[in-house]
């Protein structure tokens, strides 16, 4: 008895120690908001309004749920899972796709002195740059990565629509293996390539960041190469900054697409950019600030893009906005804001204005 007792006693240390060096976090995020639209007077809606409660994917950020792991294997090298699903908090539906870990779905080794190889589906490097640059992230109605829509099923469903995008935003991307480099006086640096594994072009990025004090740069660089005849399409270079002053943060940014494919399986999901496929350049730009007062933020920016066409001539889009957003504590946040469309294709697009007030809450 004395000897069973003792060997169960060296067993629960031996898993007391084992658990001590693993974690599992579950953590999670619900946004929604009520939104006012307006359609543009020459979109297919010809100038309607409507009212509707929205999940966050429609100007960001997303209701979500996840699980975080990490083991530490010590030398300073630890084992990572990050497996996190998307959902529409207004009808309880799964996103992307339905997938079940739709938004990340990866495992990774991290070294604090070689840094970090992930496998799986990640964000775009370009995604993660053009945070950078805008008040509050990719997310609000000042998300300049929120396409506009044209047509769909009806003003408050954009389902089958055509996409306006000011900056193009191709959140994610599947069969991922991403770098990341430790930090060196503030300088990353981030290479990623997807396999199209036959079905999809394949994808190449390289990014560059620099975080120290108040300010903050990124800098991506992205391709594709086309699965049916090899060609490099797509190029993509998305460049971010904001600098803080303290009474005020600015923001800037700039994204420029060219040779664009609209092929199935492209990695930048232009599928249609407002039912055109004779686009030769995309030029984009976003300039915004933010200012403090206690637990109240407001910010605005401008944003605008403008598309070349092939033999000529060209057409432009934009889109100012205005935020207020009040913490109520570090995980529960309630916001509002209004966006306008400006620009040649402003009363083409279904969302020519935009009023929102919303409810964010974090676990």
């Amino acid at each position: 008895m004395k000897k069973s007792l003792i060997a169960l006693a060296t067993l629960g240390a031996f898993a007391g120690a084992a658990s001590a060096q693993s974690s599992v976090t579950l953590y999670g995020l619900v946004d929604l908001s009520v939104q006012h639209v307006k359609s543009g007077e020459d979109s297919p809606f010809a100038g309607a309004k409507t009212t509707r409660l929205s999940d966050g994917t429609a100007y960001g950020p997303g209701s979500r749920w996840g699980l975080r792991v990490s083991e530490d294997l010590g030398s300073g090298l630890k084992a990572n899972v990050v497996l996190e699903s998307g959902f529409g908090a207004d009808d309880g539906r799964s996103q992307q796709s339905s997938r079940l870990f739709g938004r990340q779905a990866f495992v990774s080794l991290a070294s604090t002195t070689l840094g970090e190889v992930r496998l799986g589906r990640q964000y775009t490097l370009h995604d993660e740059t053009l945070s950078v640059g805008n008040p509050f992230g990719n997310t609000t109605v000042l998300n300049p990565g929120t396409y506009f829509n044209i047509g769909g099923a009806s003003l408050a469903n954009p389902t089958g629509a055509a996409s306006v995008p000011l900056f193009i935003d191709n959140v994610r991307v599947d069969n991922a293996v991403q770098y990341i480099s430790p930090s060196f006086a503030g300088f990353r640096v981030q290479g990623m390539v997807a396999a199209g594994e036959g079905t999809a072009d394949r994808y190449q990025g390289l990014k560059g960041v620099y975080a120290n004090g108040p300010l903050n740069v990124a800098l991506s660089y992205e391709f594709g190469k086309r699965f049916t005849d090899d060609e490099n399409v797509n190029k993509l270079l998305t460049l971010s900054a904001n600098y803080d002053f303290g009474v005020v943060k600015v923001f800037a940014g700039a994204q420029r697409l060219k040779d664009p494919s609209f092929s199935a399986g492209n990695t930048l999901g232009l599928g249609s950019i407002g039912g055109a496929t004779d686009i030769d350049k995309l030029t984009s730009y976003t300039v915004g600030a933010s200012v403090p007062f206690g637990a109240v933020t407001v910010g605005a920016n401008y944003s605008r893009a403008k598309y070349d066409i092939i033999g000529g001539g060209d057409e432009t889009i934009g889109k100012f906005g205005v935020v207020g957003q009040y913490s109520l504590s570090k995980l529960t946040t309630v916001y509002a804001g209004y966006a306008q469309a400006t620009g040649d294709a402003k009363n083409d697009v279904n969302e020519k204005r935009v009023f929102q007030v919303g409810l964010r809450k974090a676990f």
